[in-house]
């Protein structure tokens, strides 16, 4: 990360992080101007994945076709409208619109952002993927943070727009300084295929991508519902209500950035093997044992939680990326398609995933509700031998 072009980079994953979580942590407020139900509530953020989906249908080829500066331009634009739009919203059809639009932005980004970095680790033979998704999460974690200081100080709208358009400016002055290195557009086949073609030659790496899917689901859980649980269930400040995400972040900060120190000591499938049984039974035992104590001892219970959330988020730090530049290396297709392609079977599966979360809240507890990630992060043991055989 020495060189002008790969700080930007660098920087570029780490505004992603702060930006797109900016309002994660205030999701409380956000559901109580909706007037909504945890299960109400639940679908309607699981409904962002109709425009993820659509957009990673589609934005591995543009990304490829168009290159990566015009890819994250656009996304970013929309991304950011939709992120300062929806806080304002106090009706379910408006949320559901904005949601749409940043399932569809967040995608493409993440698609044009992690095929430039797959563009520059190829030019190099450096390992850089789980180090640039740490720096992601060092963002997560930074705006997670401030939110959760803001919260109850300043006015929600006020802070989503002024992070939104902080962050907006920065990521245009980052691609202005990459402008010499930037992934160029390339026509060829693969960017001039029909839409019929998308599908008929729509190669899917089933173990990856299952595998991809059940290691996220505890982060997409923590963050949708580590709040309104630890508000909820354990009795906590809204304040304190953040904490939960900020260590999940923290701790996958930790393990992105020092993962490459653990390979060169064990095999990778039996550390995934490892990290896996000991972050996902973990969470559960504690998520337990803190919900049976927050009934006479809120801060305690708390306190026990947030121990689990912190060694699963260990556990399952490294898993995504690695996984990642697994896939990209079993495939010969181009990176921003391999990520478009897992990325739209990720998105299905995690729509119904998280769907039936909210609604296993809904009908018994959230703490009930939470030891389905963990399980799937258990069952990620089933994909490490695939990660083994790509020679990550």
């Amino acid at each position: 990360m020495n060189t002008p072009d790969r700080k930007a980079l660098a920087a570029l994953f780490f505004l992603f992080g702060v930006g797109i979580i900016s309002w994660v942590p205030r999701f409380p407020e956000v559901k109580h101007n909706l007037h909504a139900s945890n299960g109400q509530f639940g679908t309607l953020l699981s409904l962002g994945a109709i425009g993820s989906l659509v957009s990673l249908l589609t934005a591995g080829h543009l990304a490829h076709r168009f290159g990566s500066r015009k890819a994250m331009t656009v996304s970013s634009v929309v991304l950011f409208i939709a992120i300062s739009s929806v806080v304002r919203t106090t009706q379910a059809w408006q949320f559901l619109i904005c949601v749409i639009l940043i399932g569809a932005a967040t995608s493409a980004f993440h698609i044009a952002v992690n095929g430039q970095a797959f563009h520059e680790q190829e030019k190099t033979g450096d390992n850089l993927i789980p180090r640039l998704h740490g720096l992601w999460s060092a963002g997560a974690l930074s705006t997670a943070i401030f939110s959760g200081f803001l919260t109850g100080k300043v006015d929600l709208v006020r802070h989503v727009d002024s992070v939104s358009i902080t962050v907006f400016l920065l990521i245009l002055y980052c691609l202005w300084r990459m402008r010499g290195s930037l992934m160029p557009g390339v026509v060829d086949s693969s960017t001039q295929s029909s839409i019929k073609h998308l599908f008929t030659k729509f190669e899917i790496d089933w173990n990856i991508t299952l595998g991809i899917t059940s290691a996220t689901l505890l982060e997409f859980a923590i963050a949708d519902w580590g709040a309104i649980f630890s508000k909820e269930e354990l009795h906590v400040s809204a304040g304190a209500a953040a904490i939960p995400y900020v260590l999940f972040a923290l701790a996958m900060i930790a393990g992105r950035l020092t993962v490459h120190r653990l390979t060169n000591r064990f095999a990778i499938d039996v550390l995934i093997k490892q990290c896996v049984i000991i972050g996902g039974v973990s969470f559960i035992i504690l998520t337990t044992l803190g919900t049976m104590l927050s009934r006479t001892s809120p801060n305690l219970g708390f306190t026990i939680f947030c121990l689990g959330v912190f060694i699963a988020g260990l556990g399952a730090s490294f898993l995504a990326p690695t996984m990642l530049d697994a896939a990209n290396k079993r495939s010969k297709a181009p990176g921003s398609v391999v990520l478009g392609r897992i990325g739209a079977i990720n998105t299905t599966l995690t729509f119904f995933c998280k769907t039936i979360i909210a609604w296993t809240a809904q009908l018994t507890t959230i703490s009930f509700a939470l030891m389905l990630p963990a399980l799937a992060l258990i069952a990620v043991i089933f994909s490490a031998r695939a990660i083994k055989e790509a020679n990550i």
